[in-house]
């Protein structure tokens, strides 16, 4: 063989071993790219794209800065977006000289970078250690990229090093519109997060009017039904005319019914907006069911029925729970099944098992038909719309049962068989101990008076002065009025040895009536102040406790109410 032919073979070898290399090279680069593409879109955030690109584009071309530069189609000036260098961060470019060649899909290679227009907006540290650059760029739909490799030495990027970030275009274009597409994802969560605040706010907003409209109404309805129920209490007892007794039962009747659906819709509100909450304590609960039986007792005899209560737990069991919820539940259980029962029987029993309160109302009523019992515990809902004409009521009644029980932690059911009856069971979480020390309220006297009591009515309503007059001046007390709670502070000043007790009302003109008791017990905390409101919520009563006032007595008055509560504060 000669030795030019030598020449030629050896020549051949070589160029093979570089195209081999080469390809091996080439192979290696599809391979880091088709790895990197995956990473990209697995990725959840436009720093981890940037943090793939930043390592695949490191191990084929030498750099020292990263940076990524972004500006929508509409906007003249490029921004920052992403860098490996916080120097960058926040900086505006140009979009001058070469920048609109490289969106077109050039990779250009940057001598001596620092004289150049576009990079005019860097500061002469930044420009000094800046001796080449590296630039290509992507058009997407919304936004234009431009990727910048800097170099810090001289001669650090070189023609192949163009050619290396020439063939990774097809990375960086899928990289960058990802990054447009996460952009796009992350001002829409954003803005959606902003709305979503928005709303939340507007929602709390609303629901403070709902419930000081709440309170308003509660106030608004009961304080007329406190004149009319007050009125019939006192002419009850006056008349004797068999005919007018009997018009003034059914004028009380009707009006005891409008209450009740007040109540209820006032209290299917706070269930609703959340703001119903129960108060534990520990309560001989056996006494507040017996009660059950001298309260229905009247109706069930006027309509011939057979209505007991049997409880089998002992007399002296004490139960941690929220006696006023359960006895809510309770009454509406047997008003119902006293109300749908035409003959027959009525019956309320108690059972305590496993930590469990069981209570059972068993009726031989009108029943429910199959098809209808999960509709009764819907909104304004009974068993059938001739119900509602035949026997009246809201249809709240069950709802608010099921919402009461389910607030304490507990659950009510029911079973029925239609023209036999039905049966309601309340299951209850329950605490029980035989003994316990119950703490008293600070302001919960009993104080020894006399019979005839001289009692202070600060009212700001003559028709519910004239009432609340009538009731106590016929349980045989002496009635002094006021019409606000400054007239009342003064007049207490001057005869506080002659006051025995206080019925305070609370919204008054001047000065309302928490404000009032508040100046009085910082110079008598003796003298019992019940509060006298049209406001019936559970936070009421607690800002009256709170206030130094030992009772409180929710408007509609009822005589036997202020009985009651005259008895829990004094020894009459």
């Amino acid at each position: 063989m000669c030795l030019k032919t030598k020449e030629q073979l050896h020549e051949a070898l070589v160029e093979l071993k570089q195209s081999q290399e080469r390809e091996g090279r080439l192979m290696a680069e599809n391979r880091a790219i088709l790895d990197a593409i995956s990473s990209i879109t697995s990725a959840s955030n436009k720093q981890q794209i940037f943090q793939e690109l930043k390592n695949v584009l490191s191990l084929y071309i030498d750099f020292s800065d990263f940076i990524v530069l972004s500006k929508k189609n509409c906007e003249l000036h490029f921004n920052t977006l992403l860098t490996s260098n916080k120097e960058f961060e926040g900086v505006e470019w140009c979009n001058d000289g070469k920048f609109p060649r490289v969106l077109e899909g050039d990779c250009i290679l940057l001598f001596e970078p620092a004289k150049l227009q576009e990079f005019a907006c860097l500061d002469d540290q930044q420009k000094n250690t800046m001796k080449c650059a590296l630039a290509t760029g992507v058009k997407a739909t919304i936004t234009d990229s431009i990727i910048l490799l800097i170099g810090n030495k001289v001669g650090q990027f070189t023609l192949d090093s163009r050619e290396t970030l020439s063939r990774f275009r097809p990375l960086l274009e899928r990289a960058l519109i990802d990054i447009e597409h996460k952009e796009q994802l992350q001002h829409l969560v954003d803005v959606r997060t902003q709305q979503l605040k928005l709303a939340q706010i507007k929602a709390e907003k609303a629901n403070e009017a709902k419930s000081r409209f709440l309170a308003m109404m509660s106030h608004e309805l009961r304080t007329p039904l406190n004149a009319v129920l007050g009125y019939i209490d006192v002419l009850l007892d006056d008349l004797s005319v068999p005919e007018q007794l009997e018009m003034l039962e059914k004028m009380e009747s009707s009006a005891e019914l409008l209450l009740v659906l007040i109540n209820d819709i006032l209290d299917l509100s706070r269930i609703e907006s959340g703001e119903f909450s129960t108060k534990y304590q520990w309560v001989k609960l056996r006494n507040d069911l017996s009660s059950i039986l001298e309260h229905f007792q009247t109706l069930a005899n006027a309509k011939g029925l057979d209505f007991t209560v049997d409880l089998e737990f002992e007399q002296d069991l004490l139960l941690w729970i929220d006696p006023t919820r359960v006895m809510q539940i309770v009454f509406n259980l047997v008003g119902n099944a006293l109300k749908f029962t035409e003959q027959g029987s009525v019956s309320l029993s108690a059972t305590i098992s496993n930590s469990v309160l069981k209570i059972e109302v068993k009726d031989t009523g009108i029943g429910i038909e199959r098809s209808r019992l999960n509709a009764i515990f819907s909104q304004f809902r009974q068993a059938d719309d001739s119900i509602t004409r035949k026997y009246g009521g809201s249809g709240l009644g069950l709802t608010i049962s099921k919402h009461l029980a389910e607030l304490m932690s507990g659950s009510i059911s029911v079973e029925s068989v239609f023209g036999k009856g039905s049966v309601f069971t309340i299951s209850l979480p329950v605490k029980t101990k035989l003994q316990v020390n119950l703490n008293e309220h600070p302001h919960d006297l009993t104080v020894n008076f006399a019979k005839s009591l001289n009692i202070l009515v600060v009212e700001d309503t003559v028709t519910n002065q004239m009432v609340i007059k009538l009731i106590l001046e016929k349980l045989g007390h002496k009635v002094v009025t006021q019409n606000n709670g400054l007239e009342a502070v003064d007049y207490f000043k001057q005869n506080s040895e002659h006051i025995d007790l206080i019925f305070m009302d609370i919204s008054m003109p001047v000065m309302d009536g928490l404000t009032a008791t508040k100046q009085i017990r910082q110079f008598c905390s003796a003298t019992p102040i019940i509060a006298l409101t049209a406001h019936a919520m559970a936070k009421d009563k607690q800002t009256c406790i709170d206030a130094g006032m030992n009772a409180f007595v929710s408007k509609p008055i009822r005589s036997k109410e202020i009985q009651r509560t005259l008895k829990t504060v004094i020894s009459v």
